[in-house]
């Protein structure tokens, strides 16, 4: 369509030019003209006897007809003019009165007369006319107008071909992913590739439009199968955690039969193992809500505020005999006595939860923890720091992927805390980080908006 434009208007500009061509031609014809008969006018004023001869080589050279005309009325030269001609009548009668000729085409075949009067136009002692022959001048300007058609035409075939070639090399990439998308949507449901069919160029270049279709339809499909994914997920936590209660309830009504028996061991072991696939179903159950709410996106949810330090407190308490029973030591850090947060308070715990977890499992004996509540910029930023084991540089940017458990991770977990933790924080416009301490240890960060009112206190 570009091209088709270009080379329009390459042609419109070629024919203006032509055209001024015709008039330019046609008045360097007038103006010289009108100087011979100004000759003719002097001679005829000055030596008449000479007037008829250079008339007559005149017409020989040019084929123009010179007609003489003195102030009485008298005929001094009439060489090659039709005088009944309605044309020359009105020029000798009006000599005096230029009047602007008609543009001369290749096709013209109206005559053209001139005339100029013998004196001035006060005292005109007569008139000359000059019966002007067009034909080579049409030649002249036949010859021009086949030039600049030649030279158009040539620069819109060149135009024509580097546009095509531009736009082949634009297109080629997008050809080539037009038809890798063609083969995948071909694999897709019907219900979710769209019908092809005609479209209107004004949606677009066709080309653009056929990648658009097949990446909307591709966006479909992953859409619908992310959402078929989540929803097997639910079902499947759903279906399992019924027969698991059951088999728990059985199993705590075998325990006091079996108490005295060697096999109170193995007991404590099903029982155990029962536990931590009821705790794998729920992590699973609780990671399917939380990717099905917004589709995952990060997005600032329109929710209540909450004082991150006042959540901290209230989580310090939890914890702080799982804490004890572990042999390690929990505490509180924060910079102000209130930091408010736009995040609800139930997501902040369990985010805290899921740290404080992880730390009381793995960090390991006479460790210690610390949660840690500032304000950064317009932010508040929650941390769980311990001096534990931690993990390898390694694996941290693994830590965040569903089941993944480090080398030195002990018995238990699932493996989709952390994973939840990271959802949650940026379905609420926050920021979630894993990272190793210093010197030893692993960090827990996660970083929420300020409310206004935190941001004005701080200021």
């Amino acid at each position: 369509m570009f091209t088709l434009l270009a080379a329009i208007c390459m042609i419109c500009f070629g024919i203006g030019i032509g055209m001024e061509l015709a008039s330019s031609r046609t008045q360097a014809m007038v103006i010289d003209r009108i100087q011979v008969a100004n000759q003719f006018a002097a001679t005829a004023s000055v030596d008449p006897a000479r007037l008829e001869g250079e008339a007559q080589t005149y017409f020989e050279q040019t084929g123009d007809g010179v007609l003489v005309i003195a102030g009485s009325g008298r005929v001094m030269v009439d060489v090659g003019v039709d005088r009944a001609d309605a044309r020359v009548i009105e020029v000798s009668n009006n000599a005096h009165r230029f009047v602007p000729p008609e543009t001369l085409y290749p096709w013209s075949t109206h005559p053209m007369v001139v005339g100029q009067p013998i004196g001035t136009s006060q005292q005109a002692g007569g008139v000359v006319v000059i019966a002007i022959s067009t034909s080579a001048t049409r030649r002249g300007i036949t010859d021009s107008w086949i030039q600049l058609a030649c030279v158009t035409a040539t620069a819109v075939l060149a135009f024509g071909g580097v546009a095509l070639g531009v736009s082949g090399w634009i297109l080629r990439p997008v050809s080539k992913l037009r038809r890798d998308v063609d083969a995948l949507t071909s694999t897709l449901p019907v219900r979710c590739a769209e019908p092809r069919g005609p479209r209107s160029r004004g949606q677009g270049p066709p080309e653009i439009v056929e990648l658009a279709v097949g990446v909307a339809a591709i966006t479909r499909a992953v859409a619908d199968l992310a959402a078929a994914e989540r929803k097997l997920v639910v079902d499947t936590a759903h279906s399992l955690r019924n027969p698991l209660a059951a088999l728990a309830v059985r199993l705590q009504a075998l325990q006091p039969m079996i108490a005295q028996d060697h096999a109170a061991a193995t007991f404590a072991g099903v029982v155990s193992e029962v536990d931590r696939l009821a705790e794998l179903l729920d992590g699973l159950l609780t990671s399917a809500v939380a990717d099905a709410k917004d589709g995952g996106a990060a997005v600032r949810q329109n929710t209540s505020s909450c004082d991150a330090v006042s959540v901290a407190r209230d989580r310090v308490d939890a914890w702080h005999a799982a804490f004890q029973r572990a042999e390690m030591t929990l505490t509180l850090d924060a910079t102000a006595e209130v930091a408010e947060a736009d995040v609800p308070a139930s997501v902040l715990a369990q985010i805290l939860d899921v740290a404080l977890s992880n730390s009381a499992r793995y960090a390991g004996r006479d460790a210690h923890t610390a949660i840690t509540v500032s304000h950064e910029c317009e932010s508040v930023v929650v941390s769980v720091r311990d001096d534990g084991v931690g993990v390898s540089p390694d694996e941290l940017d693994q830590l965040t992927t569903r089941f993944f458990r480090g080398a030195q991770a002990t018995a238990g977990g699932s493996g989709l805390g952390l994973p939840i933790a990271a959802t949650m924080a940026a379905q609420y416009g926050g920021l979630f980080f894993v990272d190793v301490a210093d010197p030893c240890g692993l960090v827990v960060t996660a970083s929420f908006p300020a409310s206004v009112a935190t941001n004005l206190t701080s200021r």
